[in-house]
């Protein structure tokens, strides 16, 4: 969230055009990734989209979580 502030901001500030317009659109790709993970959260709730089985979470290790794969 932070980081698209600074985006905006950044691009009301700077008077060069098109460093405005790629600040601007970066801010715009940073709360526009921020709405879809709520979306996507609420899209599992409902059960559209199942949540992956074999993601790991928060919680576990990283060699909890993965199977190891021999040669």
């Amino acid at each position: 969230m932070l980081v698209g502030l600074f985006g905006l901001v950044g691009s009301l500030i700077v008077s060069n055009h098109m460093l405005s317009i790629c600040l601007g659109v970066f801010a715009f790709s940073s709360f526009w990734g921020i709405h879809e993970l709520f979306e996507q959260r609420e899209r599992v709730r409902k059960g559209w989209f199942p949540a992956n089985p074999n993601r790991r979470t928060h919680g576990e290790g990283k060699s909890q979580g993965k199977k190891r794969r021999g040669l």
